[in-house]
């Protein structure tokens, strides 16, 4: 369950979804059929709190398309007038739920395999468009926060990867193009560091109001993490893991191509060199071939709707204490302690898949729970910085423990040691403190033995203290990056 990829969109997205627009063409297979019971693969429609200002509602059509998403940017659709001026026209991102919610639709269970991805992707957009309402404009060089009109964007579902095999998933262009609340006014180019930063999180908020939807419908849902082991996903419980992987030809051909260890940026490349049009096959024969190939790997559709229901009967929603989470995250060894620091975002993505199953507003609660905890410590605004940002209190316990360890091993003039001695001087000081050493502390204890350095002054100690640490890979300017990570799955 995830945000299959992020990237900037350019002349060729543009072309390539005029397609859709104009006439289904990527989609041949979109006439209709019972893998999408009455729905059909939707055309696009507009979303978001910006589409209002410029009158755009409902279905997609090719005028507005292109006033919208034209190269050189964005024109207002009734009057013409050209909005903002810019090279990418917008952003493109998927919104793709685990495989084994697209099974549902295998085995006649669609309407309910709709319901929960659109649980998924209006949680997903709506947190990013309430967060660019409130905060997602930026002005000048310190990159004031401004309100904005929201987000423009314009959706539509698929039923299909490209090697034909089950997996909803929704495309989502947004705009590039909001506008500002300020005094000034006017229209400018989304920020899209400022997107970036809160995908994962929007991600996490969409996973979750997707379970509780599984949940309602009477479904167990057990936890997936993915093969990152942080995504913090879940899966149907009944449809076995390796139904999911039988129907997950495309993933296979991108590792094939890059190979098992590729990066999450190879695989994107492979991805997209290789992201043929969809081969023109009728919904009906690639469900009559779905099902096929379920039963000829001893999982008929019959008997995964029976390992469904009684997965269902027997799940209950979790119970789970808001503080000891709050106290979980943030202690030793907790999700948050360990990211050194951490905004709201972080604590959404930390605290979600806890959660997973029950309503989205114990989401807000286990947040506000989290970060009013007095382990939650509020750093110091950077000038420049786009969020607030916290850390948990036993990381500055040990980072003073740290200091201290240091001063005491080391002398002014940083006399270099063999590592054996090293390990001799930490084992006496651990004798003479009373307590072990964690294993963070004796890796840096160590090092500064065996290398030499000089130890911090008490005044370099004092302004590392007043400064917060930058999280690696934190950007407070422009965005560098073209995806977002995590990716899973490429559709």
């Amino acid at each position: 369950m995830r945000v299959a990829w992020m990237r900037m969109m350019g002349a060729d997205s543009v072309e390539y979804h005029e397609h859709t627009v104009a006439g289904r063409g990527d989609d041949p297979v979109a006439a209709s059929g019972e893998y999408y019971a009455s729905r059909g693969e939707t055309p696009m429609s507009w979303g978001g709190s910006g589409c209002g200002l410029l009158g755009l509602d409902g279905e997609v059509d090719l005028a507005d398309y292109r006033a919208l998403f034209g190269v050189g940017g964005a024109h207002d659709p009734r009057t013409g007038r050209r909005l903002v001026a810019c090279l990418r026209p917008g952003l493109e991102l998927v919104v793709s739920p685990h495989n084994s919610v697209a099974e549902l639709g295998v085995i006649g269970r669609a309407e309910d395999m709709h319901e929960i991805v659109d649980a998924e992707r209006d949680a997903t957009l709506q947190y990013l468009d309430r967060l660019v309402v409130e905060r997602g404009g930026r002005r000048g060089r310190s990159q004031t926060r401004v309100a904005t009109g929201g987000l423009i964007w314009a959706t539509s579902r698929h039923a299909t990867t490209r090697a034909g095999d089950p997996q909803v998933h929704d495309h989502v262009l947004i705009a590039n193009a909001v506008l500002m609340r300020d005094a000034r006014g006017g229209w400018k180019g989304a920020d899209t560091a400022f997107l970036r930063d809160h995908l994962h999180a929007a991600t996490a908020v969409g996973r979750m109001a997707g379970a509780a939807k599984a949940a309602e419908l009477g479904y167990g849902i057990v936890a997936d993490p993915g093969p990152s082991g942080r995504l913090g996903g879940w899966a149907i419980a009944g449809i076995p893991a390796e139904v999911c992987e039988l129907h997950s030809t495309r993933s296979a051909q991108i590792t094939a191509v890059v190979g098992p260890d590729a990066s999450y940026a190879a695989r994107s490349v492979a991805a997209r060199a290789t992201r043929d049009r969809k081969a023109e096959v009728r919904v009906e024969d690639l469900l009559t071939r779905w099902q096929d190939e379920l039963t000829a790997a001893g999982h008929p559709p019959a008997d995964l709707v029976v390992a469904v229901e009684a997965a269902g009967s027997a799940y209950q929603l979790p119970e789970v204490d808001l503080e000891e989470l709050a106290s979980e995250l943030l202690g030793p060894g907790g999700r948050l302690a360990s990211e050194k620091t951490f905004t709201r975002g972080d604590v959404i993505i930390a605290a979600a898949p806890h959660l997973h199953g029950l309503p989205l507003s114990v989401l807000d609660q286990a947040v506000e729970t989290v970060l009013a905890n007095t382990d939650a410590v509020a750093l110091p605004i950077v000038t420049g910085s786009r969020e607030q940002v916290w850390t948990a209190r036993c990381v500055l316990a040990d980072e003073e423990r740290i200091a201290t360890l240091a001063e005491q091993l080391t002398s002014d003039d940083g006399p270099k040691v063999e590592e054996q001695a090293a390990l001799g001087a930490v084992a006496s000081l651990e004798e003479r403190l009373g307590v072990p050493l964690t294993p963070t502390q004796q890796e840096v204890a160590i090092g500064l033995l065996v290398s030499g350095h000089d130890p911090p002054t008490r005044s370099a100690r004092a302004r590392a203290r007043s400064t917060p640490p930058r999280r690696p890979g934190r950007q407070t300017g422009p965005c560098r990056t073209r995806h977002h990570r995590p990716v899973d799955q490429e559709v």
